[in-house]
């Protein structure tokens, strides 16, 4: 299984929400940014760290077929 970051996500939303209820004062508010900070933070993330993966993982079978490629023509 990768290493994920996604769940760093929490942490942040967490900040945020302390940040909007030291500003604002509104509890519901503050509920609401860690709610929705975690939750789309971490989906955004894990959608790039598949997409990089998925990128990387290409790549490397890209090279793969070229180093044989070459290794045959010998």
């Amino acid at each position: 299984m990768r290493k994920t970051y996604a769940y760093n996500s929490i942490i942040i939303g967490v900040l945020l929400a302390v940040v909007v209820l030291a500003s604002t004062e509104n509890t519901v508010l503050a509920v609401l940014t860690l709610l929705g900070v975690s939750i789309l933070g971490f989906v955004i993330i894990r959608a790039l760290e598949n997409a990089m993966y998925k990128g990387a993982d290409k790549a490397a079978e890209a090279i793969k077929r070229k180093i044989d490629e070459r290794n045959n023509n010998k």
